[in-house]
């Protein structure tokens, strides 16, 4: 049995024989006329046997030239493989190798991160909304609804109070002006009682009204006077302030202590007192220092009253 190239090779011989043969015969017909004639037969044997032995050569050169081939692969093939192992040994050694310690990275500065809120605008307060807001601290400390309602102390409201209210189906300006034409009618001796009982309810009124500053510190009231007077310059209010008697008289200038001498006097009780005031006032600016000094005396001693009693207040209840 042939190989693959075996059979390949016969086939090649088989053909080039042929062709040989074709390509003899047709030189033998144009020599023909020059040679002497020889049988078909043998003419046609002796050239195949010739294109045989030349195809035969022909693969047989092949053959050689193509195992030569194969053994030069193979061999050239074999380093190829050892140049692979070693790179994989390569690549194995590069690879258990240490790694080299990079150089740690600087810090990056820490900035603070932006929240999603924004910033209110703060909105401008109008004017008539902080008087408004300010009149209304104000009264809270001049405790104006803390304070009790007293009696009347006029002889009118006391008429009027007595006379009842606004009676129904009377609007309050007809029964004012009704109210009007009767206490005009009274009498004198109507009057004086009225007037009287004015008087009683003040004096009732002063005591319930002293009852109950006492029941407040002295800082308290001193606070609600201040509040009543800023409230007084806004125009908010018209009471007066609150008259405490703990509180301890206020410091006597020298200027005042001279004005309060030439008053009682009596020097200038023919004068008028706009008048007065200026004739004292002339004659303080004419004085000279020796001369205004018993009045700096008197002032420092009134300074030692004022100290004397503000440290003898009672406590805070």
């Amino acid at each position: 049995m042939l190989s693959s190239t075996g059979l390949a090779a016969a086939r090649r011989v088989r053909v080039i024989g042929m062709r040989s043969v074709f390509s003899s015969i047709a030189r033998i017909s144009t020599r023909s006329a020059a040679c002497p004639k020889v049988r078909a037969s043998v003419r046609i044997a002796a050239v195949f046997n010739r294109g045989f032995a030349a195809a035969a050569s022909r693969s047989a050169t092949k053959t050689a030239t193509a195992t030569a081939t194969r053994k030069t692969t193979t061999t050239t093939k074999k380093p190829a493989a050892k140049t692979t192992t070693a790179a994989r040994q390569k690549k194995k050694a590069s690879s258990t190798k240490k790694p080299t310690a990079k150089k740690a990275a600087p810090k990056k500065k820490t900035v603070p991160k932006k929240t999603g809120r924004l910033k209110k605008t703060v909105k401008e307060v109008p004017e008539n909304v902080k008087l408004f807001r300010k009149v209304k601290e104000l009264k809270a400390k001049a405790l104006l609804n803390e304070q009790p309602r007293g009696l009347p102390a006029r002889s009118w409201l006391v008429f009027v109070q007595k006379n009842g209210g606004v009676p129904k189906g009377q609007t309050a300006t007809e029964f004012m002006s009704a109210m009007k034409k009767q206490f005009a009618a009274l009498s004198s001796v109507e009057k004086q009682a009225l007037q009287d009982e004015a008087r009683a309810n003040k004096v009732r009124n002063d005591a319930a009204l002293i009852n109950w500053i006492t029941t407040y510190p002295v800082e308290t009231i001193e606070a609600a006077n201040l509040a009543r007077s800023h409230l007084k310059r806004l125009g908010k209010t018209a009471k007066l302030s609150l008259p405490d008697p703990r509180r301890p008289k206020g410091l006597l200038s020298p200027y005042i202590i001279f004005t309060t001498q030439r008053m009682k006097s009596g020097d200038l009780d023919n004068i008028p007192p706009t008048a007065r005031v200026a004739a004292i006032g002339s004659e303080w600016r004419a004085l000279s220092e020796t001369e205004r000094q018993p009045f700096y005396e008197a002032a420092e001693k009134d300074k030692e009253r004022y100290k004397v009693e503000r440290a003898s207040l009672s406590p805070s209840p």
